[in-house]
């Protein structure tokens, strides 16, 4: 019997944390993208979201966003906003025709809060067919 409540109390915790959404941390902030892969052909542009999850101690601090390293070849990034203090932005990834194709990059995308930085790895993979996303 005291298996039996604590398997049933083991599966509920394991059911309830897969179903919790992303939880805001305490007293730092993070960055989070809508996609983790994006797939490009050469002179195409996509758009994901970037959000900014705060706690209340980032709440009224101005955010840069930006890159933590130089852009590969032929890869650009734009923001829409950059700055300011906001919640999401939409970053465009752009691979030119110059970009090699049949590579996969990591780009860390990040965002500056009060001094502190912190970033995310975006996978961009670049070809000359179609993919779908599988994220």
């Amino acid at each position: 019997m005291k298996t039996a409540f604590t398997l049933t109390f083991i599966l509920a915790a394991i059911v309830t944390m897969a179903q919790t959404s992303v939880e805001l941390p305490r007293k730092e902030f993070m960055i989070k993208l809508s996609e983790g892969t994006l797939y490009l052909k050469p002179g195409e542009s996509k758009q994901l979201t970037v959000s900014i999850l705060r706690s209340k101690y980032y709440a009224k601090e101005k955010a840069v966003l930006g890159f933590s390293s130089a852009l590969p070849k032929g890869i650009a990034v734009q923001y829409e906003p950059s700055e300011g203090n906001f919640e999401t932005s939409i970053v465009t990834i752009t691979a030119s025709s110059e970009t090699i194709v049949g590579t996969t990059y990591q780009i860390v995308l990040n965002g500056t809060l009060n001094h502190v930085t912190k970033g995310t790895i975006l996978k961009v993979g670049v070809s000359n067919e179609s993919v779908a996303s599988k994220e």
